[in-house]
C-alpha cells in the first residue's frame, strides 16, 4: 500500500505543478473572468459532467510563466526539488508504476530548471488538464507534434529497467506498468499512451477495456466541458482566469453515490465496484430516501471551484469558492463575522493572523442550524444516526460559558518584528528570542474594559488596571519572561510584548466594529521564511544523525523560498457567493 501511495503523491504531484505553473497569460493579461475561449483540443476530451477538473482553457507559453515567477523571486525548480533525492531513493522495490512516475517527475524538474518542455515533448504553450470519465481518472497533455515524449518514456524505461506490457484498444496503442511491489497485488494497473497528439496518463482496471480504456483514451465525449458552458460560468461568476479552472462537483457526486443511475458518475462507480466484488458496499446509502435527503443537503453547497483571478510578473491573486445555493443558510452563518482589526495586520510585519468572530452571535448562529438538523426526522441510517446525537446535547448550553468572551467582535496575534541573532540562539538563551523581539495580541470587543474586568475575575490585578482610551500602556504585573505592557486604543485591548516602547507608535485607534471577515492571515514572505532559516540553523546545531539531515533540509528549503521578497495575504470569509478562501501574492 505504501508504494501504491507514492504512485498516487507523485502523479498528483505533477499534476499540480503543472497547473500552477498556468498562472497567467504573458503579453495582453486579462484581470478579470469573462468569457472564455470557446475551442481547445485537449477540452474536447473533457466530458461536460465530469465531477472533477482542474486545467486550462488558454494555454500558456511555458518558459514565460516561469519567468514570471522568477521576477517575483520563487525559483521552483529548487523548491519542487527539495526531497527528490529521496524519494528516488525508496524506488528500490517500489513497483514499475512508481519508478517511471518519479522519473517522469525528475524530467519535469529539468524542465523547470532549462524553462524549456522540449526534452518532454510537450507543447511551449503548455494545454493539459486532470478530469474524471465517470470515476476513471485520466491527466491529458497536447504534445509538440514530434515523437520527443515517446522517446522519453522509453529512455526511462530502459534506465529504470521497466518493461512495459504493451496493448492496443480501439486503434490506440497504450504502455501498462504495475502497481504491484511484490507484497500485495494491486488490481489496477498505470497506464500512459499518445493519441491525436496529446499524452494521456490513467489507469486500466478490472472493467473491459470498452467501458475504461476507450472512453478515457480515445473517445470524445457528446458534449464536452467547454460546449457545456460550466467553465464560463464558474469564470463569469467568480472572476476566474481562463488559465486555470478548478471544479469539484459535490452534488453529482452525491446524487452518482446515493443513486447510480443518476449520472454518468455514478453509473461508472457502480461498474467499477461490481468489476471489483463490491457492488452491495454502498446499498445502505443507496436508496430512495438517502437519495433524496443527502442530496438535499448538498444542495446548500453544490460546487467547489477555484482560480487564478490576478496573475503578472508582480502580482499573484488565487481565489477558492465553496458557492452556497441557501440564502437563509448564508445570511445565519454571516451572523457569525466579526470585525479584524487594522492593528493585527500591516505590510511591514513579519507575520500576523487574525480572526473576526462575533461571539454573542455563536449561540443564536449554531441554535438555528442545529433547529434546522433536528426539526425533521431523517430516514437514511448515517443522517438519522447523526441527528439523534445532535438531539442528545443543547446548543443553548453554550450559553453558560459565553458570558465572559460576550462583546468580543474578534482576535488577532502578530509577529512584528524577531532578532536574527537572538533567534540564531534560542536553543540556548530561549528568553532573548521574546524580549528582543515584537510580538502583539489584539482583542477587539464592544466596550474592552468590561472585558478586561470579567478577566479580572480570574487574574485580580486586571480588575484593578485603569487603562485610559488612548493613553499610556501599563505593564502586567506577570510577565512572560520579557516585558509585557497593555494599551486601550478604541475598541482595541493591545497586549505587548518584547521592545513595547518600539511597538506602541505602531498601535492606532480603532474605532470600527464593522464585520469585515471570519479569518486573515498576512506574511512578509522574505523576513518570516528567513525567520525560519535561522530557526532550521539553530536546532540543527544540536541535532544528531537523521534529525540533523531533516533540520538542514529544512534550513535549504527555507533559504530559498526567501528569495521571494513580497507579501502573503490570505482571507477566510462568508458571502453571497458562499464560503470563500483567496489569497494573494504582491512583489516588494
Amino acid at each position: 500500500m505504501k508504494k501504491l501511495l507514492i504512485v498516487i503523491v507523485i502523479a498528483i504531484a505533477i499534476a499540480a505543478g503543472i497547473y500552477f505553473f498556468k498562472g497567467g497569460k504573458v503579453g495582453g493579461l486579462s484581470l478579470s473572468g469573462g468569457s472564455l475561449p470557446s475551442e481547445n483540443a485537449v477540452l474536447e476530451y473533457v466530458p461536460a459532467d465530469t465531477v472533477f477538473f482542474a486545467g486550462s482553457v488558454e494555454p500558456l507559453d511555458f518558459a514565460k510563466t516561469l519567468e514570471m515567477s522568477s521576477k517575483m523571486g520563487f525559483d521552483y525548480s529548487a523548491m519542487m526539488g527539495a526531497g527528490f533525492d529521496d524519494l528516488k531513493s525508496e524506488l528500490g522495490n517500489a513497483p514499475d508504476a512508481a519508478k517511471v512516475l518519479v522519473s517522469i517527475y525528475g524530467d519535469y524538474l529539468k524542465a523547470v530548471k532549462n524553462k524549456s518542455v522540449k526534452e518532454l515533448g510537450l507543447r511551449s504553450e503548455l494545454n493539459m488538464a486532470v478530469y474524471t470519465v465517470g470515476v476513471l481518472p485520466v491527466i491529458r497533455l497536447e504534445l509538440d507534434g514530434t515523437d520527443a515524449f515517446s522517446k522519453a518514456i522509453a529512455k526511462i524505461e530502459a534506465d529504470q529497467g521497466v518493461t512495459a506490457t504493451v496493448n492496443t484498444v480501439n486503434g490506440v496503442e497504450y504502455r501498462e506498468y504495475s502497481l504491484d511491489d511484490g507484497t500485495e497485488e494491486v488490481p489496477m494497473s498505470l497506464v500512459i499512451a499518445t493519441h491525436d497528439n496529446q499524452a494521456i496518463v490513467t489507469v486500466n482496471t478490472e472493467l473491459d477495456d470498452a467501458k475504461d480504456l476507450q472512453r478515457t483514451l480515445s473517445e470524445k465525449p457528446t458534449t464536452n466541458i467547454l460546449d457545456g458552458g460550466v467553465l464560463n460560468e464558474l469564470a463569469s461568476d467568480n472572476g476566474y482566469l481562463g488559465y486555470s479552472i478548478f471544479l469539484l462537483d459535490n452534488l453529482a457526486i452525491v446524487d452518482g453515490i446515493t443513486k447510480p443511475s443518476a449520472n454518468a458518475f455514478g453509473k461508472s462507480l457502480q461498474e467499477v465496484l461490481d468489476a471489483y466484488g463490491a457492488g452491495n458496499d454502498m446499498k445502505d446509502i443507496q436508496t430512495p430516501a438517502c437519495n433524496t435527503e443527502l442530496t438535499g443537503l448538498t444542495q446548500n453547497w453544490p460546487m467547489l471551484s477555484a482560480g487564478y483571478t490576478e496573475f503578472d510578473d508582480s502580482n499573484a491573486s488565487y481565489k477558492m469558492v465553496l458557492k452556497g445555493n441557501n440564502a437563509d443558510l448564508l445570511e445565519t452563518l454571516g451572523k457569525l463575522r466579526g470585525h479584524i482589526s487594522d492593528n493585527v495586520s500591516n505590510d511591514d510585519f513579519a507575520m500576523s493572523f487574525g480572526i473576526g468572530l462575533d461571539m454573542d452571535q455563536m449561540v443564536p448562529v449554531i441554535t438555528t442550524v442545529w433547529e434546522s438538523l433536528t426539526k425533521e426526522d431523517f430516514s437514511c441510517p448515517p443522517l438519522a444516526e447523526m441527528q439523534a446525537g445532535l438531539r442528545q446535547s443543547n446548543p443553548m448550553m453554550l450559553g453558560m460559558m459565553s458570558g465572559m468572551v460576550a462583546g468580543i467582535k474578534g482576535v488577532g496575534f502578530s509577529v512584528v518584528d524577531v532578532n536574527e541573532d537572538a533567534l540564531s540562539n534560542v536553543e540556548r538563551n530561549p528568553m532573548a528570542f521574546m524580549q528582543d523581539g515584537q510580538f502583539m495580541v489584539t482583542v477587539t470587543a464592544e466596550k474592552p474594559q468590561n472585558l478586561l474586568q470579567s478577566l479580572g475575575m480570574y487574574a485580580p490585578e486586571l480588575a484593578q488596571m485603569k487603562l485610559e482610551d488612548g493613553g499610556e500602556p501599563q505593564v502586567l504585573p506577570a510577565g512572560v519572561g520579557a516585558e509585557t505592557k497593555i494599551a486601550l486604543r478604541g475598541h482595541d485591548l493591545v497586549l505587548m510584548m518584547g521592545q513595547t516602547d518600539e511597538l506602541i507608535g505602531k498601535v492606532e485607534s480603532n474605532g470600527s466594529l464593522e464585520k469585515n471577515g471570519l479569518m486573515t492571515f498576512s506574511m512578509d514572505f522574505k523576513k518570516y521564511m528567513g525567520l525560519l532559516e535561522k530557526m532550521m540553523d539553530s536546532a540543527a546545531e544540536n541535532a544528531r544523525g537523521s534529525e540533523k539531515e531533516m533540520l538542514e533540509e529544512q534550513k535549504e528549503v527555507f533559504s530559498e523560498l526567501k528569495k521571494a521578497d513580497g507579501i502573503v495575504k490570505g482571507k477566510f470569509d462568508i458571502t453571497d457567493e458562499g464560503i470563500v478562501t483567496s489569497s494573494s501574492y504582491q512583489a516588494k
